[in-house]
């Protein structure tokens, strides 16, 4: 029996052999003194007596607050041994619930035992609301709810399960059974934990044999003694999160190392060392044993090596790769000798243009799909680098050769003449220059026109061609005016020479514009001593002055200049000092 029931009891009288045709007598000063709130009400519901904690709940009985207490009255007389009923009122701060007890007495009269029940009702439908809840959470969360026992095994896993496994599935089984990494040691820490964690990554497999990566939070449960007895906790999966985050990492380090091996390339200004400096950097960014790359010669259309980093024994390797790679598509992977070789072509608007190797030592990694797009990258901004630096050579060509002719244009041939002959202060060899011009070439132009004379000029240019060698220097200083460098002639194999060129360029007569004006050729000689410390300038001069001396002398013939220091005419052959 409740307390204020108890309570109650004081009111009435000792008795004893208690039967149900007893009156039970109450004392008023025991019900006023109770502690529990005490009423009598008579049969139309109008409280009689209320005791101290039952004044306030009488006062709101008599001004028509409770209109259902009439109903409980009335019920509780004609019924024998009264009614228990809970009631809920409005009042300010809300609702209230009330058990109230109703004992019938004599003279239709009701006893009424109220209890405020309010809280514990307030508590229990709290609890199975938070009850609901947790169940509602982990229906429709994306994470599991387990808990294991002091085994570590599973004794609870949510109903829908986990890792495409049924709960039953789990449940009895240790989680270690389910470990991608037998090794993981935070396992342990996390379903054996004797104190909480959170989200700590633990891989595991899927009942498809698929990898899933859960971040887990625990806690450990105790008894009130305080002795552990298991672990709970929620699992999420976050494998796609980690997908992700392994995708970015992978993309800012294939950027990062792109952007090395860019920056390397655009960093040399010399087009010629930017593949050099791009096989360098591409073996340190992918920690490749060695890289090749290769160029294709447009004037031969073969593919030649231009830049390789790495040992000595990478050369061959390298020209294997290529072989293979030419004979296969774009791409092209194979184990040769002890190296793991991969070659890519190199294109330019989708015109093969060379080609990259990248040579790993055989107990390297095989390179994963990152580490394939750098190289893929590096081939295309090498075959952009390839175009660069021919078009580099191109320019340099157009900007050192004579447009007409091909030959050497007037400044590459002084740029070059001075390397030539510092090498031969060096060596103390003999040279010879040759200032070679057209005699009558006006005239060819004022009467069969520039096209006529440019045809002129070029069978004058296939001329020198054929009647020197390969390492000497053929330019044309512009218009009618061309030069010949000879490596190594004296005096004799200079007008050697010279007699060669008078003879060849009889040919020329055929352009000419008047027949007592033929068009032939005028050559002034300056011939350089093994010993002599002539500077060049001054070689150059004399040279130049000798071929306008033989011009004012009738054309059509060749002179050889005075040494240095003399002032003695230049001999120019058929005249009185034949050469």
């Amino acid at each position: 029996m409740n307390r204020h029931h108890k309570d109650a009891e004081k009111a009435m009288s000792d008795h004893t052999d208690v039967t149900s045709e007893q009156v039970f007598i109450l004392d008023p000063q025991t019900m006023a003194d109770a502690e529990a709130p005490v009423l009598v009400m008579d049969k139309n519901g109008t409280p009689l007596f209320a005791n101290k904690n039952a004044r306030s709940f009488a006062e709101g009985i008599r001004d028509g607050l409770f209109p259902e207490i009439n109903k409980l009255v009335l019920r509780a007389i004609t019924t024998p041994g009264g009614v228990l009923e809970l009631l809920t009122f409005e009042v300010q701060e809300g609702t209230a619930t009330l058990e109230l007890t109703a004992l019938p007495m004599t003279d239709d009269r009701v006893l009424l035992l109220p209890r405020d029940v309010s809280m514990d009702r307030n508590l229990r439908e709290a609890l199975i609301d938070s009850r609901q809840r947790y169940r509602d959470i982990v229906e429709v969360s994306s994470a599991f709810a387990w808990e294991t026992d002091d085994t570590g095994k599973f004794i609870f896993v949510s109903p829908r399960g986990a890792l495409g496994y049924k709960a039953e599935q789990l449940v009895g089984r240790s989680p270690l059974d389910f470990l991608l990494d037998t090794a993981d040691q935070d396992s342990e820490i996390v379903f054996r934990s004797q104190k909480a964690v959170r989200d700590v990554p633990i891989w595991l497999k899927r009942a498809n044999g698929n990898a899933a990566c859960l971040a887990v939070s625990s806690t450990p449960v105790y008894t009130r003694d305080g002795r552990w007895t298991g672990t709970r906790g929620l699992a999420h999966d976050i494998t796609e999160q980690r997908r992700r985050e392994s995708e970015v990492a992978t993309a800012r380090n294939r950027d990062r190392l792109m952007t090395y091996i860019v920056r390397t390339m655009r960093d040399e200004i010399d087009p010629t060392l930017v593949l050099k400096g791009a096989a360098d950097a591409s073996a340190r960014a992918l920690a490749c044993a060695g890289c090749a790359i290769f160029r294709r010669n447009e004037d031969t259309n073969e593919i030649e090596m231009v830049a390789c980093h790495g040992p000595e024994d990478i050369d061959p390797i390298a020209n294997q790769a290529l072989k293979q790679l030419d004979e296969n598509e774009d791409v092209f992977e194979a184990e040769i000798e002890n190296y793991r070789v991969l070659a890519h072509h190199s294109h330019y608007h989708q015109r093969v243009n060379g080609a990259v190797i990248f040579i790993f030592n055989a107990d390297h990694p095989v390179p994963n799909e990152g580490e394939r797009a750098i190289m893929s990258e590096v081939s295309d901004q090498i075959g952009i680098a390839i175009e660069q630096a021919a078009q580099h050579d191109r320019i340099v060509t157009l900007s050192r050769t004579d447009g007409l002719t091909g030959l050497l244009n007037r400044r590459a041939f002084f740029d070059e003449l001075g390397r030539r002959h510092a090498r031969l202060l060096h060596d103390n060899m003999p040279a010879a220059l040759m200032y070679v011009d057209m005699d009558n070439f006006k005239l060819v132009n004022d009467v069969h026109g520039h096209q006529t004379g440019d045809e002129a000029i070029l069978a004058l240019t296939r001329i020198l061609l054929d009647n020197t060698r390969p390492v000497d220097l053929v330019a044309r200083l512009g218009g009618d005016e061309f030069v010949v460098w000879l490596d190594g002639a004296d005096m004799e194999t200079a007008a050697k020479r010279a007699r060669i060129l008078l003879e060849k360029s009889a040919a020329l007569s055929s352009f000419s514009g008047a027949k007592d004006r033929p068009l032939g050729i005028s050559v002034g000689i300056a011939v350089r001593d093994a010993a002599s410390k002539e500077p060049l300038e001054q070689l150059v001069l004399r040279a130049d002055q000798t071929m306008y001396q033989v011009k004012k002398h009738g054309k059509g013939s060749f002179g050889i200049a005075a040494p240095p220091g003399s002032d003695e005419p230049a001999k120019i052959e058929n005249q009185e000092t034949p050469l």
